[in-house]
């Protein structure tokens, strides 16, 4: 079974203690999910109560973790790496009864206290008489993978280049964003179906496409009602699973593209094989963005609104993390460490080539150079979709008419009739 083995968790912990004495801190307090997970291998669901994991440097108490009264029984399979859980009754509670209360008594004598960047300004406000120390400890250990995190990172990408794959077989001409979303559902179940070990709160299933010209635009969201038609698409499958993420995205067309979609593709394509020849240990994160940029440049595409962000960034626990491949950034790359690698070209102006080109791939650095974890196909003739598929148009009728009268029939419930549909929504 695939997995974080405890003593691996038991290692994270030591590391960050070690961490903590070099910082010279008196405490380090975890506060997100994310890396109370990483050390400790629970997941929960905060919603608005927040929970600590309370590290001391080498030679001091094992670390403590305080939750609320309500996930302490679940919280006890962290059982293997902390030395007592404490609790707090509810927030807010009376005073004497709170979880600040509870935390000032474990905090105790402590004044040098580490925290971490996402620490919330409310969290922070409640702790005056500490000298709050800013470190992203936890973030440091992560950026270098185990063996045990590459496989899991691994099995996420499979995942990820499936979801692509389910994307693009439900696209056709004419086919709208919400029968390609709709293929969410379906991975969802087979990870469900394959994995032994699944866990709810852990994993997440997100695919998507942006239809052009909306892939000019990669933070905008999707229009169901967005239609395939010319142009270039871009399929996004952006998974979690059990914890570890990993990505897989794909430009492609539903209608045949002309020569210059051809060459805007050609020359993503090309800058993105440029950085996987260039990824090596020791190389500054900033200077690969850099050769990529330089490369695209002198094939015209330059400039913010062409150029909308960054080579690439980490991938772990998160989606986004450390190290982030972008001009100005401070990281260097080393061997364990994996990252996105997603050179994009926007088309927002007049012409046929509207939209956004761009693959992203999830990649480990290797000793020599690096290894892509997502391996789906990525040439332009066989990302182009051709064929009347008569399945995947029956099945979008059905999804559409099953959107229809869904809506007719919460309208009716509660907001009374909807408006007559044109003839022209009837024809659709």
């Amino acid at each position: 079974m695939i997995g974080i083995p405890p003593d691996e968790h038991r290692e994270r912990l030591g590391r960050l203690r070690d961490a903590v004495a070099e910082a010279g801190l008196d405490l380090f307090l975890v506060s997100s999910f994310d890396s109370i997970y990483y050390l400790t291998g629970s997941g929960f669901e905060p919603l608005d109560r927040p929970f600590f994991l309370l590290v001391e440097p080498t030679g001091g108490r094992e670390p403590v973790l305080l939750v609320p009264r309500l996930d302490e029984q679940h919280m006890r399979k962290a059982g293997h790496v902390i030395g007592a859980i404490r609790t707090y009754r509810e927030s807010p509670s009376p005073e004497g009864r709170r979880w600040i209360d509870v935390l000032r008594g474990l905090i105790g004598p402590a004044h040098r206290v580490g925290v971490e960047p996402t620490l919330p300004l409310g969290i922070v406000d409640e702790m005056p008489d500490q000298a709050l120390v800013v470190a992203p400890l936890v973030e440091r250990l992560r950026l270098v993978k185990s063996p045990a995190e590459v496989a899991m990172i691994r099995r996420a990408a499979w995942y990820a280049d499936r979801g692509v794959e389910r994307l693009l077989a439900a696209s056709y001409r004419g086919a709208t964003a919400a029968e390609c979303f709709a293929q969410s559902g379906g991975l969802t179940r087979a990870i469900l179906r394959d994995l032994d070990d699944f866990e709810p709160l852990t994993t997440r299933v997100l695919m998507a496409t942006w239809a052009a010209p909306r892939s000019a635009q990669p933070h905008s969201i999707p229009d169901l009602n967005d239609r395939l038609g010319p142009g270039p698409h871009v399929a996004l499958a952006f998974h979690r699973i059990n914890g570890y993420a990993a990505e897989s995205e794909r430009t492609y067309f539903t209608v045949p593209p002309n020569a210059e979609q051809r060459r805007v593709f050609g020359a993503m394509n090309e800058a993105r094989r440029l950085a996987f020849r260039t990824i090596r240990p020791g190389l500054p994160c900033g200077e690969l963005d850099i050769t990529v940029t330089e490369f695209l440049r002198a094939r015209s595409f330059e400039g913010e609104a062409c150029r909308l962000h960054r080579l690439g960034h980490g991938i772990g626990l998160g989606n986004h993390e450390a190290p982030w491949l972008a001009e100005g950034s401070d990281d260097v790359l080393s061997e364990g460490m994996v990252v996105s690698v997603e050179p994009g070209i926007y088309v927002s102006g007049g012409g046929d080539g509207r939209g956004g080109y761009r693959h992203s791939d999830t990649v480990l650095v290797t000793a020599d150079g690096c290894e892509l974890l997502t391996q789906h196909r990525d040439d332009i003739d066989s990302l182009t979709i051709r064929g009347p598929k008569p399945l995947a148009r029956l099945r979008g009728a059905a999804l559409r008419r099953f959107m229809r009268l869904g809506r007719k029939a919460v309208h009716a419930r509660s907001l009374g009739p909807l408006p007559a549909a044109s003839a022209g929504e009837n024809a659709r």
